[in-house]
């Protein structure tokens, strides 16, 4: 099992986010803009090759992801609604992720087998994604997979929030 840890600050605000195992050691680097048509993540090992890119492909309320390997196109990543909530899922993979995406917990399985677990880590460095991904394979894809996650479920939904408050309070 490999445990990795992103900075929520550097996620949240986009910028280039470095990938450090448990004991600190710089393993990826992410960088790229998400959140429309066209926007690209693209995730490299600390060599400087690119392993994956994540190219936004649909904006719309259930957005899609084309996920490249080595330039070619090698899956999708789609946001769906049922009446239990959000879901996201990884195709061909049959990959589905769920949880508490408000509260920063939710997994990925395949069938029964555990992909990752991702969580908050609060530290006196500050605020952490904490992804736990039982084989080491499956790590640079399951970041890619958090870092679309958070974006489409969390870096939004605060301002929704304030911005339907305030409008109330205007028309009072």
């Amino acid at each position: 099992m490999v445990v990795l840890y992103m900075k929520q600050e550097y996620v949240s605000k986009q910028e280039k986010i470095l990938v450090k195992d448990e004991y600190g050691k710089d393993l990826y680097l992410i960088t790229g803009k998400w959140g429309r048509v066209g926007d690209r993540i693209s995730l490299y090992s600390m060599d400087g090759s690119l392993l994956i890119e994540v190219k936004q492909t649909v904006l719309s309320l259930l957005p899609k992801f084309d996920i490249y390997i080595q330039g070619k196109k090698y899956g999708s990543i789609t946001k769906h609604r049922n009446l239990a909530g959000l879901y996201f899922k990884v195709t061909p993979l049959n990959w589905l992720v769920t949880g508490d995406f408000y509260n920063h917990y939710y997994t990925a399985y395949c069938k029964e087998q555990l992909i990752m677990e991702l969580n908050k880590a609060y530290t006196s460095a500050g605020d952490y994604y904490t992804l736990f991904v039982p084989e080491i394979q499956h790590a640079p894809l399951c970041l890619c997979i958090a870092l679309i996650v958070d974006n489409l479920t969390l870096t939004r939904l605060p301002e929704l929030k304030k911005k339907k408050t305030s409008r109330a309070i205007q028309l009072i």
